[in-house]
């Protein structure tokens, strides 16, 4: 074996060039795959974050039916005792009141969707009080922080004064007076274009509504709990309610994210095809050139599945040599995306895909995950595409390659 392993160590660097190209062109491709992997990751973790964080919370509980109208009248009453269940079982809670209303500013109006939040339990829960354009947050009654197309809409900026009309839960007529405080980053769609957000209190005494609430939005203590299993036993010490998990709100980018990985592997497969095509142009190029060295071995005695276990570790060591650099550059360069990003701002603010915001500064994550299947599948191909070479070595007759010209 000790044989076998100097000959084909020696026989990767007779045509050193060629070796050092080959290296190089899987070296690069493996790095870049590590680098793009954690890039990848980066943003749909980013985008996964940003699902709950600047929206849903993770486990939303509702009155059954609630989804399909979000009617005013089918609200959790005595919010606080169902948040004292959720804190007792490991998670914090915050509830929520959401109506509709028409707002306006001078001759500007919009219809609006408001959200009235408890602003310090908000905070546990959410990031909205960190995604801020520019202002502050909710602090005081009166205070009210708009979505970034709402303030376009309304020509409205921090200071400035609005009024929102809406049909109170007894049926009358809620009016009052607002104070801008704040105006939103680019959220999502649905938050950008209509939302005008207040705390629970205001939202009461606009609506006419008591204590209660038409939502309540929890986040785990701790990412290592299992989110299904939480949810699980939410709904069974709240069997009276609906209780349901981000990805069931949102199964379309919940969808989206779990493709991600799909995607990445299918990326793999095209771009170490170019890869594979330069590992077997390398050994049939080198078969090629030993045929009559080929010849004289299997004439001593050389069976042809030694021949094939030649070229085979040739490959192997050519495909270790070209991992150990490619993961040495691609983990560097991961490491360098993850602790800096890369920073898109020059060409844009941010964007917004199946209606999640995406940040102009995009993080990289490094972990085995975005590290080990690169690896993996470039030494697969490397393997199956050597194949065919050393297939082709072993059906060599003595004689034929003794005379090969």
């Amino acid at each position: 074996m000790t044989v076998y392993l100097k000959l084909a160590w020696r026989n990767i660097w007779r045509n050193r060039r060629r070796t050092y190209i080959t290296l190089f062109a899987m070296s690069l491709t493996l790095a870049l795959m590590i680098a793009y992997s954690g890039l990848v990751w980066g943003l749909f973790n980013q985008m996964e974050r940003n699902a709950t964080l600047l929206g849903p919370g993770e486990i939303q509980i509702h009155r059954p039916g609630y989804l399909d109208d979000r009617s005013i009248y089918r609200t959790i009453d005595s919010p606080e005792t169902v948040i004292a269940v959720l804190e007792k079982g490991g998670a914090r809670a915050a509830p929520r009141l959401q109506g509709f209303g028409l707002s306006s500013r001078k001759e500007n109006s919009l219809g609006t969707q408001i959200l009235g939040i408890d602003p310090r339990r908000e905070k546990e829960i959410t990031t909205f009080y960190k995604h801020l354009a520019y202002g502050t947050f909710i602090d005081e009654p009166g205070d009210v922080v708009l979505g970034s197309k709402v303030a376009a809409g309304l020509d409205a900026a921090v200071g400035d004064e609005l009024v929102v009309v809406t049909q109170a839960a007894d049926g009358s007529i809620g009016n009052d007076l607002y104070r801008v405080t704040g105006v939103f980053k680019s959220i999502s769609e649905e938050i950008d274009r209509s939302t005008i957000m207040m705390s629970l209190d205001d939202f009461r005494q606009l609506f006419g509504m008591g204590n209660v609430a038409t939502e309540i939005t929890v986040r785990r203590n701790s990412t290592t709990d299992n989110l299904d299993q939480l949810r699980d036993r939410i709904q069974a010490a709240l069997p009276e309610l609906e209780v349901k998990t981000w990805r069931e709100l949102f199964p379309a980018i919940s969808d989206m994210i779990d493709l991600a990985d799909v995607s990445i592997y299918i990326l793999y497969v095209i771009v170490y095809f170019a890869a594979a095509l330069i590992t077997l142009n390398t050994m049939l190029m080198s078969v090629f050139e030993r045929i009559k060295e080929l010849g004289i071995m299997m004439a001593i005695g050389l069976r042809p599945l030694q021949i094939f276990t030649l070229i085979l570790t040739e490959t192997i060591f050519l495909t270790l040599c070209s991992i150990a650099v490619g993961l040495t550059v691609g983990t560097a360069g991961s490491l360098y995306l993850t602790r800096h990003g890369l920073d898109l701002s020059v060409f844009t603010d941010g964007f917004t895909f199946a209606g999640i915001v995406a940040e102009a500064h995009w993080f990289a994550v490094t972990t085995p995950e975005t590290v080990l299947p690169p690896i993996v599948f470039i030494f697969i191909i490397s393997l199956l595409s050597v194949l065919y070479p050393a297939a082709k070595a072993c059906r060599l007759k003595p004689v034929d390659a003794l005379v090969f010209q």
